[in-house]
């Protein structure tokens, strides 16, 4: 088999464009598919909606089975990314229940014979009109093989039948006649002959001009794409250009900012910084001014201390030396007539002072009561302070005493500091 036979079996795809019921453009499936890909638009169908046919074809270009799709298009030409229709499962899944063109009965997909049925949307129905339907053009115009299909060489695409001589019964001729008869017949057929040359020859023409304008508008395109290319690449690196000044600029804008943003930070901490000094070194005098009268007032309060301490040393010689005086003469005059002092002692009750033991009950009231009651002079203290302020003398929550009223003892000698001068709570935390 050369490059120009095909098996008869084999098949070929094409895909036909109608515009207004009418073929608009066709393609071959590859070129269709370079379509779906992008490489190269059709400006014409730029902004529509397409009917199209996509038709499976024998060796002798008769369509086998054949789909009527819709297709839109976006504003370049080019067919919609959404757009997505199994064309050739459509093909094979489609039930042969179309009419026989020539290679039995047709495989036919359309809106309302969609073998998927949520493809049918996607679909449109023939066209009938009086120059013929949709199949048969279709049939017409792929026949006419201006897409360069391979045909085998024993098959012509849609080739009109060979006209053959009328039989024409006549008497027969003397052998001149049949002679002349001979030669009139092969005259017919050679001008019949030139005359299918000829149609073939102005087809081939029409076909070849159709295809240098094809190729013409193939290459205005291509000059018009080079162009948008060109112009694109030169906004597309003018763009660079000023998207890299633009980044260049913000860097520095950013520097910038960022530079003023640290020295206003180093400002303001510089401020605070100041501030906090002078607030310091500012409390920091009134403390030591504040601390400057306190020593004053203690070293005064200390004066006053040593002054009263003085005067009350001088008044305790006083007394002793009016006592030593007088007041003994009067006491010892007292005592030999018997005369003795009762006084009334919390803890003591009243308690008998003889008369050579009043100095010293003058002279420490608590320590003697103490030594009468039988405890010592801190634990009467103790017991006194109870004995005057019965209540709780545990810490409270909020740093002063508990302050609970207590039981009041009445007998130092019973009372247990710790124990009897705090409420039941504190008595557990009392050391033992």
């Amino acid at each position: 088999m050369t490059i120009h036979q095909k098996s008869a079996t084999q098949t070929q795809e094409a895909v036909v464009f109608f515009v207004d019921g009418q073929v608009a453009r066709e393609m071959l499936y590859a070129e269709f598919e370079a379509l779906l890909d992008c490489v190269v638009p059709i400006r014409a169908f730029a902004g529509t909606t397409l009917e199209a046919a996509y038709v499976r074809l024998d060796a002798r270009l008769v369509p086998q089975a054949v789909v009527l799709f819709l297709i839109p298009f976006d504003a370049d030409g080019f067919p919609e990314l959404r757009w997505d229709v199994p064309l050739r499962m459509l093909a094979e899944r489609a039930a042969p229940l179309g009419p026989d063109l020539g290679a039995g009965p047709l495989r036919l997909a359309t809106r309302s014979q969609c073998p998927i049925a949520e493809q049918a949307a996607k679909l449109w129905d023939i066209r009938f009109a009086a120059a013929g339907n949709t199949l048969d053009l279709l049939q017409q115009r792929l026949g006419m093989n201006r897409l360069g299909l391979d045909v085998p060489d024993a098959v012509s695409p849609q080739a009109p039948p060979a006209v053959a001589p009328a039989a024409v019964n006549v008497a027969p001729a003397p052998a001149s006649a049949s002679a002349a008869g001979g030669s009139d017949a092969l005259l017919a057929l050679l001008q019949q002959n030139g005359q299918q040359l000829e149609a073939v020859r102005e087809q081939a023409r029409r076909e070849a001009q159709g295809l240098q304008r094809e190729l013409a508008a193939l290459q205005e395109q291509a000059r018009v794409l080079a162009a948008e290319k060109q112009a694109l690449a030169e906004r597309l690196a003018a763009g660079q250009r000023r998207f890299e000044q633009e980044q260049a600029a913000l860097r520095d804008e950013l520097q910038q900012q960022t530079e003023q943003a640290r020295a206003v930070i180093a400002d303001a901490r510089r401020t605070l910084e100041n501030e906090r000094d002078a607030a310091l070194a500012a409390r920091d005098a009134r403390m030591r001014e504040e601390l400057a009268r306190i020593e004053q007032e203690r070293a005064l309060q200390e004066e006053q201390l040593l002054s009263l301490r003085g005067e009350l040393t001088g008044l305790r010689r006083d007394k002793l030396r009016l006592m030593g005086e007088g007041a003994d003469k009067f006491f010892a005059s007292l005592k030999e007539k018997g005369v003795k002092f009762v006084a009334f002692q919390p803890g003591a009750g009243h308690i008998t002072i003889p008369m050579e033991e009043l100095q010293r009950y003058l002279g420490d009231t608590e320590a003697y009561v103490a030594e009468k009651c039988g405890v010592s002079q801190e634990h009467y203290r103790r017991w006194l302070a109870h004995y005057h302020q019965p209540v709780c003398q545990g810490a409270a929550g909020s740093g002063g005493l508990c302050a609970k009223p207590l039981q009041k003892m009445l007998k130092p000698a019973e009372f247990v500091s710790g124990l009897h001068d705090r409420c039941d709570i504190h008595k557990q935390f009392a050391p033992r």
